[in-house]
């Protein structure tokens, strides 16, 4: 059996998982194996997949196309044992990937080339940020300049969907563009990753780029905590930390057990889009913070900690007086 691939790409904060999720819920990667790669050593984006009782595979605290990628070839040795009923693989990369490097290991490896096919690079787009910001960005452009198929996830009405879909169409003439969930849009199937109609057209790329490999240039570091803190207290801490921090913030996620609450609450955070909520499932029951960016010293990130602690403190002594 010659299994289809699909590489989903995107920069970090795209909504990658979220897509994953969503298709699994529908039940179009019923057949697919999902390999869910995340830059940072806490794993989010898998733990998520994992929870609702999908066949995938997790491959953290590297990058897929360089630092773990023999991780990737040995998944792909055993997939057609340990899933011999799956058709189909799903392979989620970290916000910070090239592709390209992920689509010349299928064609140089005869294994891969006499058991997989590959049929589409798909770059899932955050339409809230400009275009320009993101081809700034050399991660962004070598996945935008790979795609096959680009899937905004979201996108402001202000800065008008049109344009920024007609920007994306004509930097690569290749990729078929898609909105998701807009009204009258087709719908985004199986399909739209794995048909043979839509198999990737390789040695397709028009942006020049030099690309680094080991971190790409970013950072990820990640903070634990134990106990409970004031969740509007937090909130507003890490609201001023983001402000301080500036452009050098690209993504931040977290859990954080807060006062009063059995779950923890989830920080969401795309440079200054940043989101606080419960209600969610499949995530790390532990207080962790994972803080992705460039030229953001690890004592800038201690210093966040340190004040969480304070925080902690706070309220311990709070307690303490009350008794």
């Amino acid at each position: 059996m010659i299994r289809p691939v699909c590489i989903v790409t995107g920069f970090l904060g795209a909504g990658k998982t979220t897509l994953a999720l969503g298709l699994i819920r529908s039940g179009e990667l019923k057949d697919a194996v999902l390999i869910v790669n995340d830059f940072g050593e806490a794993s989010f984006d898998s733990v998520q997949v994992g929870a609702t009782g999908t066949a995938y595979r997790a491959m953290d605290g590297g990058c897929i196309c360089c630092t773990v990628k023999d991780d990737l070839l040995k998944t792909l040795h055993e997939i057609p044992s340990l899933f011999p009923d799956k058709t189909s693989v799903w392979i989620e990369t970290s916000g910070i990937s090239n592709p390209s490097d992920l689509i010349t290991l299928f064609d140089g490896s005869s294994f891969l080339s006499g058991s997989y096919s590959l049929r589409s690079v798909v770059a899932v787009v955050d339409g809230r940020n400009s275009l320009d910001w993101l081809l700034a960005q050399e991660s962004a452009a070598e996945q935008l300049s790979a795609a096959s198929v680009a899937i905004i996830n979201r996108y402001d009405p202000a800065q008008g969907l049109d344009q920024f879909r007609q920007k994306l169409e004509a930097l690569n003439p290749l990729s078929d563009v898609h909105v998701l969930s807009l009204k009258g849009e087709p719908p985004i199937t199986s399909d739209t990753f794995f048909d043979s109609a839509n198999c990737y057209t390789h040695g397709q790329s028009f942006i020049p780029i030099g690309h680094r490999h080991e971190s790409h240039g970013y950072t990820t570091q990640t903070i634990r905590w134990e106990g409970t803190v004031d969740e509007s207290e937090f909130v507003d801490l890490c609201s001023e930390w983001i402000e301080q921090i500036g452009p050098r913030l690209l993504r931040l996620k977290g859990t954080i057990r807060t006062h009063g609450n059995d779950q923890f609450m989830v920080m969401q955070g795309v440079r200054r889009h940043v989101t606080f909520d419960y209600n969610h499932s499949g995530w790390p029951t532990e207080n962790v913070l994972v803080v992705i960016g460039r030229g953001i010293e690890r004592e800038v990130v201690d210093s966040l900690l340190k004040n969480i602690l304070a925080l902690k403190n706070k309220e311990t002594e709070a307690e303490i007086c009350q008794k």
